[in-house]
């Protein structure tokens, strides 16, 4: 029999939560094509299809949860088996793991978009379906923006189309953000590949970046479409939806080591040609999301995100206002008052650089007796929008001594 003594085991049950950066309003969507995920959500969010995560805590504290619940649960908290919450997680992200619950590569390659985006601030709703099909009922909930999800497998397209085109026309838009996948020959052939999406509701990026996973020490590759719309979170929390998501000061990437492919200047205009926005990285400075550009062709203004997100804001924030003249009296005190609300809201826009002229029409000229009289109430408001800067052209000029300048 051993000699008395006292032994100490040290039960590892941390899972470090990345570093983020400030809270935005901004709330993102995914919808994955597998049930990869299904297990983060309780009992009756996975019945629904969806769930929302607030921040990166949360999502961390799902997977945590998602450990114990497949390695056994309380028996490891009670130290009955060595164990560390940490590593069994890395597994999951990594591959490894061979147990039951977790589809390996899969549920990796739709939880990594995820907690990129996070990253970024925004909050987010995470829905899984059998198939290409999003839940029933996901479309209605209002989130601004909706990112691909999973790997390159095009089916990923699918549901997300369904969504933004189902929001479209409705009072809640949310912009669609795709990824063109790195082929194994060209970027000339990545593009003749992917089907851009004609339409201002939809924005395209190119590639993938190369990062550390959640250990720190090994490194992951995922898709850039979760950073595009963490770059459009960032651009709500510390400017306006009317601003630009790109350049140097809201199109950060974060956590990047490399992309995986390092587009040469002639690559970028043959992506940004194409309609689909490359991202930059600038020896010494950092990497950048370098374009804008929504699938709408150049000779619109709804052919750059901000502008076209613009509207989108308009649509949401006007949509109330709409409502609360309906069944009232159709004359001239209702259409005016309408009209003050409307351009009061307009105002502020200007004020903040969203738009630089507009003109509320909403008299007898659109709202005519036969109008009236079919329970009608007509307005039409014109915008002048206030474009970004995508070119820039700088003289220098030399002048000797002896001249004026």
């Amino acid at each position: 029999m051993a000699r008395p003594n006292v032994q100490f085991r040290i039960l590892d049950e941390s899972l470090v939560v990345p570093v983020t950066e400030q809270f935005s309003s901004t709330i993102g969507a995914v919808c994955n094509i597998t049930t990869a995920l299904k297990r983060m959500g309780n009992t009756a969010e996975q019945a629904q299809g969806y769930f929302y995560v607030q921040n990166s805590s949360e999502w961390y504290n799902r997977l945590t949860d998602l450990v114990y619940l497949n390695a056994g649960g309380v028996t490891f908290v009670q130290g009955q088996t060595a164990y560390s919450v940490g590593s069994c997680a890395a597994s999951y992200l990594d591959g490894t793991y061979t147990g039951t619950g977790v589809s390996g590569a899969t549920f990796r390659n739709e939880w990594y978009p995820v907690n990129n985006f996070l990253q970024y601030g925004g909050g987010c709703y995470v829905a899984f379906a059998n198939g290409t099909t999003p839940p029933a009922g996901f479309a209605d909930i209002d989130f601004q923006v909706i990112f691909q999800g999973g790997s390159g497998n095009s089916s990923y397209i699918t549901p997300l189309q369904t969504i933004v085109d189902a929001k479209a026309s409705t009072e809640k838009p949310a912009l669609g953000i795709m990824y063109v996948p790195i082929g194994a020959t060209s970027v000339s052939d990545d593009i003749s590949n992917f089907t851009t999406a004609t339409d201002k509701n939809y924005a395209v990026v190119y590639g993938s970046k190369v990062h550390f996973d959640v250990t720190g020490l090994n490194t992951v590759t995922t898709p850039l479409a979760a950073d595009l719309a963490g770059c459009i979170a960032r651009t709500d929390r510390d400017f306006y939806p009317w601003f630009s998501p790109a350049g140097t000061k809201k199109g950060r990437i974060l956590n990047v080591i490399r992309l995986s492919k390092n587009l040469t200047t002639a690559e970028q205009d043959a992506v940004y040609n194409a309609k689909i926005n490359p991202v930059v990285t600038f020896s010494g400075e950092g990497t950048y999301l370098y374009g804008d550009k929504t699938g709408e062709p150049d000779t619109s203004t709804l052919s750059r995100i901000n502008v076209s997100r613009l509207f989108m804001y308009i649509k949401r924030s006007l949509g109330p206002v709409a409502r609360s003249i309906l069944f009232e009296q159709n004359d001239a005190i209702t259409r005016s008052r309408f009209k003050i609300a409307a351009e009061g809201f307009l105002d502020r826009i200007v004020a903040q650089r969203g738009i630089s002229e507009y003109r509320v029409v909403c008299d007898t000229s659109n709202n005519t007796p036969e109008v009236v009289e079919a329970n009608y109430f007509v307005a039409d408001i014109l915008i002048k929008p206030i474009t970004s800067i995508n070119y820039v052209t700088i003289t220098l000029t030399n002048k000797d001594l002896s001249s004026e300048l």
